[in-house]
């Protein structure tokens, strides 16, 4: 998978029977290895269109596509399959399952892919672990790490099966300063280490201006900046 774009979205929510726009006519196209970031006040739409490029959401009108394949007809199946194989999700809060500790949380999607514990996952994320220097946390659960260690484990979950596509939604919205620049260079590092794409939504000025491309939506429409 070498590139997601979007051609002619149209999206709204129904809300007491009425129709309430949020994303109009929006065209995007990102390639392997891109950096772009997505701006815009709160509401303005950036967490939607993040979703509707993952295949978490379906646009009112218009098609999203993932290389030569539109997402909307292929199954709910085969587009959990390109979401497990070709994409990593960080978000502003971790999500990391509070019983699992943090090896087993970021085991997850091998099992996913794989059905099994091989001795090649358990490898894969002992490595991981001690790239993003969590190995002295691995059998730690959730409760137990700092709010930079947490989501410094949603990264390493994100990473584990070599997503083309990295999509960021806030990732370091709910961090201090000093854990919001820690985290954020080691996102830009494993990007251009593995060449990964990365799609940041942000309202971090500073964030988004180390990204290649910056988009701002406004009034529905989106525009490079």
């Amino acid at each position: 998978m070498n590139n997601i774009s979007c051609k002619n979205i149209y999206k709204s929510f129904q809300h007491d029977n009425e129709d309430m726009p949020v994303l109009d006519n929006i065209n995007l196209s990102i390639t392997k290895g891109d950096k772009i970031a997505i701006t815009g006040a709160s509401g303005a739409g950036k967490s939607t269109l993040l979703q509707l490029l993952a295949g978490l959401d379906k646009p009112s009108q218009g098609n999203v596509f993932i290389d030569d394949i539109d997402l909307q007809a292929i199954s709910s199946i085969e587009q959990s399959k390109v979401r497990l194989n070709s994409f990593g999700f960080v978000y502003q809060f971790h999500h990391l399952l509070e019983d699992l500790n943090v090896f087993e949380n970021v085991l997850i999607p091998q099992q996913l892919k794989y059905a099994n514990n091989s001795h090649e996952s358990v490898v894969k994320v002992t490595d991981i672990l001690d790239q993003l220097g969590l190995s002295s946390r691995s059998k730690h659960l959730p409760w137990k790490l700092s709010g930079g260690e947490k989501q410094r484990v949603a990264i390493a979950r994100a990473i584990i099966n070599n997503p083309h596509f990295l999509f960021l939604d806030e990732p370091t919205g709910n961090l201090d300063d000093e854990n919001s620049a820690l985290v954020q260079n080691l996102i830009l590092q494993i990007a251009d280490e593995h060449k990964i794409a990365l799609i940041l939504s942000t309202h971090d000025t500073n964030f988004a201006n180390k990204m290649n491309t910056i988009y701002k939506i406004n009034n529905r429409n989106i525009k490079e900046v």
